[in-house]
């Protein structure tokens, strides 16, 4: 049953991440993607607070060693603030189906740093699910752009490294959040908690040095921005992370990220929806194919 668990909650994260990408474009090309993700972590920990006061579960805080707190707080720094940063740029750059592609990379990432770290080895259908992810993305990313001027946020090639580094940072702080929340007795909920603090703290102690703070809060007085950041905020990092987080609680770390994958998947329909982009059969290809081979890591 919790297996069942966790893969829902995987699924779950696939959706809201799905969802927070096309809200999360629009805005960061409205407002920047590094405004956007300091605006967004604050809310999501405000968020976090309040639902663990309602379910009365911040006692497994108190708990935590100072190890653990110290882990879960660099896994929260690299996923949320560095991870996420090169995601929100990659996004604004090559647009939610593009950059969902590049971060289905993230469960190949993940699967080796858990067999480094976390002694979860492969066997070779996942080094085969491997090559086909790779095959996959590079197939769409290598696909000739239609209009000269289909990015006029950056160039393409920023973009894809920019996409890399979001879902390196995803792997990486996954690795490590299922590491803390497998040893000890934290909850996924505490445990996105203290790693959202963390991203909150780190976020804006470098935006008050930058001399950023005020200037950032005074987006929040446009009320369409305020609206779009807050959706976005519940979306991702409040509901999607935690989910995530129950995710690699109760399911290996690669198995998790395989399937919050899906999003290349569920970001079609609403690219073709939202932005009338017309999806190229190669496209519909290569994000079934990258989702297939991270599908195939755990077939063994």
């Amino acid at each position: 049953m919790l297996l069942f668990w966790g893969e829902l909650a995987a699924l779950g994260t696939a959706f809201c991440w799905t969802l927070a990408s096309i809200v999360f474009t629009r805005a960061g090309r409205q407002i920047g993607a590094f405004n956007l993700n300091k605006l967004r972590i604050p809310i999501a920990a405000l968020c976090l607070t309040g639902a663990l006061a309602l379910t009365a579960t911040v006692s497994p805080i108190g708990r935590l060693q100072v190890s653990d707190s110290l882990w879960l707080a660099v896994s929260g720094v690299i996923g949320l603030v560095l991870g996420d940063s090169c995601y929100f740029r990659a996004l604004v750059i090559l647009g939610p189906r593009r950059a969902t592609l590049l971060m289905s990379s993230a469960p190949v990432l993940a699967a080796l740093l858990a067999w480094t770290y976390l002694n979860e080895g492969l066997g070779w259908v996942a080094w085969a699910g491997i090559l086909t992810t790779l095959a996959g993305i590079c197939w769409v990313t290598a696909e000739r752009d239609s209009q000269n001027n289909e990015y006029p946020h950056g160039s393409r090639m920023l973009g894809v490294l920019l996409g890399l580094g979001g879902a390196a940072g995803q792997a990486i702080g996954l690795v490590i959040a299922r590491r803390v929340l497998v040893a000890s007795d934290v909850t996924p909920l505490a445990g996105t908690w203290v790693r959202m603090i963390a991203a909150a703290v780190t976020i804006w102690s470098y935006a008050l040095l930058r001399g950023q703070a005020r200037s950032t809060l005074l987006l929040l007085r446009q009320l369409s921005i305020a609206r779009v950041v807050i959706a976005g905020a519940i979306l991702g990092p409040f509901l999607g992370v935690w989910l995530s987080l129950i995710a690699v609680k109760y399911v290996e770390a690669g198995i998790a990220a395989t399937i919050m994958a899906t999003m290349p998947v569920l970001v079609l329909p609403l690219v073709v929806l939202i932005y009338r982009e017309k999806v190229s059969p190669r496209a519909v290809l290569g994000a079934l194919v990258a989702v297939g081979g991270v599908a195939m890591l755990f077939l063994r």
